[in-house]
């Protein structure tokens, strides 16, 4: 299999040569061909190129990742983006099922990242709708959300505020959304609960995470147990009670 064409785009002349150097001396499944330091210069190498594979800043004078991923012609290629943590961005990736790595870059990080990609090898149309979907999430940012949800066979875009609960399962989570068969996604519940956490989700159990406007009536008890609208139960842990309890008299 041929090596991943790689553009590396980042304004910080040290960020690029790091990435570089990784990719030349740690991944054989990838090689640079061209780097920019800004949206603009981006746009037009990735257009002259057409890369496998663009490891993109989020943050630069004249735009974001974002932008840059608005302006291009085509994405028929993969990205990863490469950023310092910002809250809100890492969120939204996640929420649409996109890779990053977080600065200061993790060489064992930026190499998975690649392999991932490399396996990937790369159907456009996931590339589009997970796209569409954070640029969704970006306009939208105290209104509807989606969240890309990868299933076995199938990828879904779903809005945040279907989902009624989501229940671990070992490494994967299991999630019922409204008119829809449960999904089970290779998340773990944990991942589910960082993306969620600020969109009206409680995690009432180690087992359990929530959607707080689908619940019905809280049966009393031990800890307790949430009756959903849709009948599903759903237990309170004893050490999330009284947390629980707050949220309620607030509802």
């Amino acid at each position: 299999m041929p090596m991943l064409r790689t553009v590396v785009i980042d304004d910080e002349p040290n960020a690029r040569q790091v990435v570089k150097n990784i990719i030349e001396l740690y991944c054989e499944l990838a090689v640079v061909v061209g780097e920019a330091k800004n949206v603009n210069e981006g746009v037009k190498i990735i257009d002259e190129l057409d890369p496998d594979l663009v490891l993109l800043d989020i943050k630069m004078p004249d735009g974001t990742g974002f932008d840059l991923l608005k302006k291009v012609k085509k994405v028929n290629f993969h990205f990863i983006f490469i950023t310092a943590f910002e809250e809100y961005a890492i969120r939204a990736i996640k929420q649409s099922a996109l890779d990053y790595v977080v600065k200061p870059i993790n060489t064992n990080e930026l190499v998975s990242a690649i392999e991932r990609a490399n396996l990937a090898r790369i159907r456009e149309s996931d590339q589009i709708s997970k796209l569409n979907n954070i640029s969704h999430n970006e306009d939208n940012n105290t209104g509807n959300r989606r969240i890309v949800l990868n299933t076995q066979d199938s990828i879904y875009v779903v809005e945040v505020a279907d989902i009624i609960s989501c229940k671990a399962d070992k490494n994967y989570t299991e999630l019922n959304v409204v008119n829809k068969n449960n999904l089970v996604i290779s998340k773990t519940l944990k991942e589910f609960e960082d993306m969620l956490v600020d969109c009206g989700f409680f995690r009432t159990h180690q087992s359990y995470l929530i959607n707080l406007k689908y619940i019905e009536y809280y049966e009393k008890g031990l800890g307790g147990t949430i009756i959903m609208q849709d009948s599903t139960r759903i237990p309170v842990s004893s050490r999330k009670k009284d947390a629980f309890m707050r949220i309620m008299t607030k509802l």
